[in-house]
């Protein structure tokens, strides 16, 4: 079987002093020699704790060039990384340690330990502290050659940890490489964070072709004007990230100052990117070609679309989603239970294929739940309703059920829902998403407290201590009751006339 890292640490090899990893934050570089070095060692301390092989690694730590070649280190144990989003809720990323079975974190040498599941520290390398964790393994295995689990929103309130294969990781990178030409002279951005699946292209796709990897902080990834300057003095050649950030940059990036000559490809994922200001993002980097990518974390990215150059066409509506990647193939779930493997017509998009996830991790049920046989086949509900158009490319019409998207992610909303229920005054609560053009504009709360209203203050300080910040409600509204329908469910239709 091939690895993940496999290339990278060809790379190490065959161009040791080339510059890995660029990290302006602290003004430093590191060269590919380098990286493999720090995560040699890292990867000679986990051997020593004697892990099975497959064992789950927690990364809890910041993005910096350390925890890139702390995945390194990981991977090159013959075991798995589990990202932690360290603005997370501790209690969240507890649960996450537990459920997941991790018997080690990896993180700095913490003064104060916020996981009650972690022991003092069993050594220290490259500045990174190793933890064992007493979370009880109960027989959970993981699939053969797991390479990483990322956790994304549940709709019981119970985050889902999708398991990837290197192989399943590496049909999408390594078409990602060879299809975006990355090579030696390229420099990316690194902008998403590591518990986000648009983070993988950037490691595993630039470190595997030799490139540059410019890494940014998420304090430096929100700033359009340092992101522009950045581009500039680095001679950034290809950026990843989702339309929410890349919008802001012909508003407040002020790019006219700057020379982006270099850009070559602007590749955007994770949610709908609304015309005009798609447009004026190519105005400005007018000799950059634009790529839409789709797929969920449980498949990465599985279809792909290349933007018209740009002034060639008047398109007013969102772009397609495209074609699916050739190591996946797309099927449509029609409204009638038919499948569709013929793209055609409209419904819920499934996906088969090397890419898509083995399961969720320890959740027989809710990965039986997400999938489904056709034709001798497992398809991967998406739950995004898509249409075929009459170039046979697939337009995204939405979502399915009460999950959305918004800045790149996808939430279930029955999960803060569930958060919510665990405060003592509200007797009842339900959540609706906003949607402006297929993105969500703001999500807003309805909620039953017999003594009253509370302040809302007080309501988004209490989440904030469970879900992590990109779930945080932008309202909250007050009810002496929640609307049921005559089977006495909560009648979401009925809310949606209050938004």
């Amino acid at each position: 079987m091939q690895r993940l890292h496999k290339d990278i640490l060809q790379q190490a090899a065959n161009n040791p002093g080339g510059v890995a990893i660029q990290f302006p934050f602290e003004k430093r570089n590191l060269s590919y020699e380098q990286l493999y070095a720090q995560a040699r060692g890292i990867t000679l301390a986990l051997e020593r704790l004697s892990l099975p092989k497959g064992s789950i690694v927690a990364l809890y730590l910041d993005k910096s060039p350390e925890a890139i070649a702390a995945i390194l280190g990981i991977l090159m144990a013959e075991l798995a990384y589990l990202p932690l989003d360290v603005d997370a809720p501790d209690s969240r990323n507890q649960f996450i340690i537990e459920q997941s079975q991790a018997q080690v974190i990896l993180t700095r040498e913490m003064a104060e330990n916020p996981f009650p599941v972690l022991s003092s520290p069993s050594g220290t390398v490259e500045g990174l502290a190793l933890y064992r964790s007493s979370a009880e393994a109960s027989g959970l295995k993981s699939p053969e050659g797991l390479a990483y689990v990322l956790y994304t929103s549940g709709s019981t309130g119970v985050p889902k940890g999708v398991m990837v294969t290197h192989t399943a990781a590496l049909a999408f990178v390594d078409w990602a490489r060879d299809t975006f030409v990355l090579r030696p002279e390229d420099t990316l951005t690194s902008i998403a964070p590591l518990h986000f699946d648009l983070s993988i292209f950037d490691i595993f796709g630039g470190l595997s072709a030799g490139c540059t990897l410019l890494l940014l902080t998420p304090s430096e990834s929100k700033n359009p004007l340092l992101l522009s300057s950045y581009i500039a003095e680095y001679g950034v050649t290809t950026i990843y990230a989702t339309p929410t950030l890349l919008q802001l940059m012909p508003r407040f990036g002020k790019a006219g100052r700057y020379d982006h000559s270099k850009l070559r490809q602007v590749l955007f994922a994770g949610e709908v990117f609304p015309i005009p200001a798609l447009r004026a993002l190519q105005e400005i980097w007018h000799t950059a070609k634009f790529y839409n990518l789709y797929g969920p974390t449980e498949t990465n990215v599985c279809t792909w679309h290349p933007l018209p150059p740009t002034g060639t066409d008047d398109r007013q509506a969102p772009y397609p989603i495209g074609q699916p990647c050739p190591y996946d193939q797309c099927a449509v779930l029609k409204e009638d239970g038919s499948i569709s493997s013929e793209l055609t017509g409209s419904g819920e998009l499934l996906v088969s294929g090397a890419s898509v996830m083995t399961g969720y991790l320890g959740m027989p049920e809710q990965t039986r739940q997400a999938m489904v046989e056709h034709e001798e086949r497992v398809w991967y509900k998406t739950g995004d309703l898509v249409e075929v158009d009459s170039n046979g490319d697939l337009l995204y019409r939405g979502r399915r059920g009460r999950m959305v998207k918004r800045r790149g992610y996808r939430i279930e909303l029955g999960e803060i829902e569930a958060a919510l229920h665990q405060y003592e005054a509200i007797a009842q609560a339900a959540c609706l998403a906003l949607e402006k053009e297929q993105s969500v504009n703001a999500i807003w709360v309805f909620y039953v407290a017999p003594e009253g209203p509370l302040p809302h203050t007080l309501l988004t300080e209490f989440l904030a201590g469970r879900i992590p910040e990109y779930m945080l409600p932008d309202r909250f509204v007050h009810l002496p009751e929640i609307p049921q329908t005559s089977s006495q469910k909560t009648d979401y239709q009925a809310l949606k006339q209050l938004l």
